[in-house]
C-alpha cells in the first residue's frame, strides 16, 4: 500500500485491538535489505470471538484550500473464514508556492541572475481499496488472499513567472502557464500459505503480483518578453510520460524456536521487475509538433533480484540476548534506451550481515549494540527518464544510470528508567541524491535529478526524555544532534561538505478529564544536509501543532480538532553554493499550510472480535520503489 494509504488505515484502526507496538531499529536478516531506517511492527491482540466489526473515520480541514481524509474498514469472522477489507478516500486542494533563484557566470563572464516564482493550485484525489480472505484449512494451516486497488490522481494548474537579469540589468521575462496530471493506477494481489508444525515452528509461502501504470501529461504555454517587458513570442510545449510497471515476487520463510534459548530462521526470495518508459517532449509550431531529441526517450528496464537469508537468536540468559543474521542478494539489471542503446547492464551480489546484542543490567538499566549493512536501490521514478519544467531552463528529470547505495551502520542504545540515549555512526557509499542540483553550462539549464554522491557519513546522538509533571500533564522531549559529511567529485576534483544539525521535538499532553484531552507539539530543525537533496543545505524549519480530543463513551466515538502548522512557518528553503560547479541557488518549497481540521471516528460491531491477520506480503521492498 502507498504510505498515504497506510496512514489512513491506521487512523481508522481501533486501539482496543492493539497489543503492542514494536520499534525495530536494526532490521534482522529476514527483512529486505532495502533502506537504511527501521520498521514499526503493530502486534494485534489474539481474540476468538465471531461476528462482524469495523470502524470508520471522517475528517475535513480548511487552510489554503480544503482537505478531507475518510476511511472505513470491516472485519467478519465465522468458523474457518475471516473476510476483511478497508477503503480510504483523500482529497487535498491546498495551494502551494515555490521560488527558484540562481546566479551563474556565463561563457562571456557576465553575471546572470534568474528568479522564478511558481504559484501552484494542485488537487490530489486518492482512492484506496484493500480486500482479504483467510481460510483455516486445519488447526495448523491457513491460506490467505489479498487484493488491493489504488487510483491516485494529482492535477495542477500553475503560473510561473521568470525574470532574467544580466549584470543587474533586466534581459528577459517569461510567463509560463502549465496544466499537469500525474496519475498512478495500481493493482496488487498476494497469496499466502502458512503451516505451523508446532507452536513455535512454521513455514510460510508468499506470491505477489503488482501492476502499476503512471501517466504524467503536461502542457506548457510560454510567453516570452524582452528586458523592457515587450512581448516577443508565444510557444506551446507538451511533455508526456507513460510508465507501466510489472512486478512478480515469490518468497518462502521457515522459523523454528528450538527451545527457550535458540531460535533459527531461514528463507529465500525472488523478485522480477519490468517497466517501459515512454517520454515525449516537444514544441508546437503550427501545424507541426517538433520533438526535442535531448528530452525524448523510450526505455525498458528488466531487473531480477534473488535473495536468501539465515538468522540465529540465542539467549545467553534472561538478561542477555544475541541475534546474528546474514542475507545475500544478487541483482541483474538491464536498461535499454532507444536513443542511447544499453544504458545499464550490471550484475552484482552483496552480503548483508546484521548483529544485535542486548543486555538488561537490572529493572531500570539496559543497553543494546547493533551493526547492519543495508542497500538503497534507486526508485523506478529515479530510473525512468522524465521532464517537469519550472521554466524553459529549469526542470526536474530522471537519471537511468543512477546506481544503488550501500551503507554500514553501528548503533548503541542506552536506557535508564524512561530515559533513552542513542548514538549511531553510518557510512553510505554511492548515496542517491534524488533532487541533486546540476548546472548545464552549455545550455544554461538548472536540472534537479537523481545522482550518486561519493560518500555520506553521519554521526547522530539522540536523547529521549519523558517528563511527568502531574498525572494529567506529560511531556515527551526528543533532541538529536547530527554531524553530516558528504564527499563528492566534480571534474576529477574532490569536494567536501559538512554540517552540524540540532533537531528538537517536544509534545505536551494534557488529560483534563477521563474523556477529554489535548496536545501541543513543537518541532525545530536547524540547517541540515539531507542526502536526498544532495549538496544543498536545508535551512532551519520550525512548526507548532495543536490538538483537542473528546471521547463520547464506549459507543459514542471520538471527536477531534487539530491545527497543523499554527504559525504557517513550515517552508523548505534549500541553498546550494558550489563555486566549482558554477552553482549558486536559493530555492523555497512551500508544500505545507496552516490547516484547521475536524475529524470523527467510531467503531461498530463486536468489539471483542479478533482483528484480521496482519502480515507483510512478499513485495514490501518493491512497493517502496514506486513513488
Amino acid at each position: 500500500m502507498p504510505p498515504s494509504s497506510v496512514v489512513q488505515m491506521l487512523e481508522g484502526m481501533s486501539a482496543d485491538n492493539i497489543e503492542s507496538i514494536e520499534l525495530i531499529t536494526t532490521p534482522p536478516a529476514n527483512f529486505d535489505a532495502e533502506g537504511n531506517a527501521g520498521f514499526i511492527n503493530i502486534v494485534l491482540k489474539e481474540q476468538t470471538d465471531l461476528g462482524l466489526n469495523g470502524s470508520y473515520s471522517l475528517s475535513f480541514g480548511v487552510g489554503n484550500g480544503t482537505i478531507t481524509n475518510n476511511n472505513i474498514n470491516l472485519n467478519y469472522r465465522k468458523n474457518k473464514i475471516n473476510i476483511f477489507g478497508d477503503y480510504s478516500f483523500l482529497r487535498d486542494s491546498q495551494g502551494q508556492f515555490f521560488s527558484f533563484n540562481r546566479n551563474f557566470i556565463d561563457e562571456n563572464s557576465d553575471e546572470i541572475e534568474v528568479s522564478t516564482n511558481t504559484f501552484r493550485e494542485p488537487v490530489q484525489r486518492n482512492h484506496n481499496l484493500r480486500m482479504g480472505l483467510d481460510y483455516k484449512v486445519s488447526e495448523k494451516t491457513v491460506v490467505g488472499l489479498l487484493a488491493w486497488i489504488t487510483d491516485n490522481k494529482w492535477t495542477m494548474d500553475a503560473e510561473n513567472q521568470s525574470q532574467e537579469n544580466e549584470n543587474n540589468t533586466p534581459r528577459a521575462f517569461i510567463e509560463l502557464l502549465n496544466t499537469e496530471r500525474n496519475q498512478l493506477k495500481h493493482f496488487g494481489a498476494n497469496m499466502n500459505l502458512k503451516h505451523n508444525f508446532k507452536e513455535n515452528e512454521y513455514v510460510s509461502f508468499d506470491f505477489d503480483y503488482l501492476k502499476y501504470r503512471l501517466e504524467n501529461p503536461t502542457v506548457y504555454n510560454n510567453r516570452f518578453f524582452d528586458g523592457n517587458n515587450t512581448f516577443l513570442r508565444e510557444e506551446l510545449t507538451e511533455s508526456d510520460k507513460t510508465t507501466p510497471i510489472q512486478i512478480t515476487v515469490g518468497k518462502a520463510d521457515y522459523s523454528n524456536r528450538i527451545n527457550d534459548k535458540v531460535k533459527i530462521e531461514t528463507g529465500v526470495k525472488a523478485a522480477f521487475n519490468n517497466f517501459d518508459n515512454d517520454v515525449a517532449v516537444g514544441t508546437f509550431s503550427v501545424p507541426d509538433f517538433i520533438e526535442n531529441p535531448d528530452l525524448t526517450n523510450i526505455s525498458n528496464l528488466k531487473e531480477r533480484i534473488l535473495a536468501g537469508y539465515g538468522s540465529l537468536e540465542y539467549a545467553f540468559s534472561d538478561k542477555t540476548n544475541l541475534q546474528l543474521g546474514l542475507r545475500y542478494e544478487h541483482t541483474d539489471s538491464k536498461l535499454v534506451s532507444d536513443k542511447q542503446g544499453v544504458v545499464v547492464d550490471r550484475s552484482f551480489g552483496e552480503l548483508f550481515p546484521t548483529a544485535y546484542i542486548s543486555h538488561k543490567v537490572n529493572d531500570t538499566l539496559n543497553f543494546n549494540v547493533s551493526y547492519s549493512r543495508r542497500i538503497t536501490r534507486p526508485t523506478f521514478n529515479d530510473l525512468a527518464p522524465f521532464v517537469i519544467f519550472v521554466d524553459p531552463n529549469t526542470f526536474f528529470a530522471g537519471n537511468p544510470a543512477v546506481q544503488p547505495a550501500i551503507s554500514n551502520a553501528l548503533k548503541f542504545d542506552f536506557g535508564y528508567r524512561s530515559l533513552i540515549l542513542s548514538s549511531q555512526y553510518s557510512v553510505e557509499k554511492g548515496t542517491i541524491a534524488t533532487f541533486q542540483s546540476r548546472f548545464d553550462e552549455i545550455n544554461e539549464r538548472l536540472i534537479f535529478g537523481a545522482e550518486n554522491l561519493d560518500k555520506t557519513r553521519i554521526f547522530s546522538l539522540t536523547l529521549g526524555l519523558p517528563i511527568t509533571v502531574t498525572n494529567w500533564w506529560k511531556i515527551q522531549n526528543n533532541v538529536t544532534y547530527l554531524n553530516t559529511k558528504i564527499s563528492n567529485t566534480f571534474d576529477g576534483d574532490p569536494i567536501d561538505f559538512e554540517q552540524n544539525t540540532f533537531n528538537s521535538n517536544s509534545t505536551q499532553s494534557f488529560t483534563m478529564t477521563k474523556n477529554f484531552s489535548s496536545e501541543i507539539n513543537v518541532n525545530y530543525n536547524s540547517p541540515t544536509l539531507l542526502s536526498f537533496i544532495g549538496t544543498g543545505v536545508l535551512q532551519e524549519v520550525y512548526s507548532i501543532n495543536l490538538g483537542i480530543q473528546k471521547k463520547f463513551g464506549d459507543n459514542g466515538g471520538t471527536l477531534s480538532f487539530r491545527v497543523n502548522d499554527l504559525l504557517d512557518s513550515q517552508k523548505w528553503t534549500v541553498i546550494t553554493n558550489v563555486p566549482e560547479q558554477n552553482l549558486d541557488t536559493n530555492n523555497t518549497f512551500d508544500f505545507f499550510n496552516r490547516t484547521f481540521s475536524i475529524s470523527y471516528s467510531n467503531t461498530f460491531g463486536n468489539s471483542k472480535l479478533k482483528s484480521a491477520r496482519e502480515r507483510a506480503t512478499g513485495a514490501e521492498e518493491e512497493k517502496k520503489r514506486v513513488n
